[in-house]
């Protein structure tokens, strides 16, 4: 389906509003049925489906919603993508768990942080580890991203996954990803991340 050209101006200011309260939430933990009506919530919201109304139907609204703004909300939260500029809050960075999972001498090297999902390489000067990282959802992701990285690496890959808040990983489901990671020969570890808001001009 082709791009309907919205404004550059009016984009903007949809996706600020939204980013907005979306920022309120703890959007990643908003099930899917809440998802839904905060969907239609917003496609009846003034400041985003009322600026949109010219361009897209209440349905055309909810897909660009879902598949564009909200889709790259995660990647935004790390400061990643073309939507990170419009988020209000952003993930403690990367090598802070890094280091707390391995230790100070391992850094993130340079130029190495890409997504989908989000990942890195690790030194300690002596030997490089590849390390991905997400929420307890995205696990079968991560486990793939692992495996696929374990064939050729010399060193064992590393699954972060991690919760926000007063979040916890369910003891079961928790118990089925360490049962998966040591049947891959993987390393796993949970780790909590600060969602620290951002100055807004």
């Amino acid at each position: 389906m082709p791009e309907i050209a919205v404004p550059k101006e009016i984009k903007d200011s949809v996706i600020r509003e939204l980013y907005r309260q979306v920022g309120a939430l703890d959007w990643e933990g908003v099930s899917s049925r809440e998802r839904t009506a905060y969907y239609t919530r917003w496609v009846e919201d003034e400041a985003i489906g009322g600026e949109l109304a010219d361009y897209y139907t209440a349905e055309g609204m909810r897909v660009w919603l879902k598949d564009g703004p909200l889709k790259e909300y995660a990647r935004a939260l790390e400061n990643f993508g073309s939507y990170a500029s419009y988020a209000t809050k952003r993930l403690s960075p990367p090598d802070e768990f890094v280091a707390e999972l391995l230790g100070d001498e391992w850094k993130i090297k340079d130029g190495t942080i890409k997504e989908k999902p989000m990942h890195c390489l690790v030194t300690d000067r002596e030997q490089e580890r590849y390390v991905c990282w997400g929420r307890p959802r995205t696990f079968r992701d991560l486990l793939w991203a692992a495996v696929s990285n374990a064939v050729t690496a010399r060193s064992k890959p590393l699954i972060v996954v991690y919760v926000t808040d007063d979040r916890e990983v369910e003891g079961r489901q928790k118990r089925q990803h360490e049962l998966i990671a040591q049947h891959c020969s993987l390393d796993l570890a949970y780790v909590r991340r600060r969602l620290e808001a951002l100055p807004q001009a």
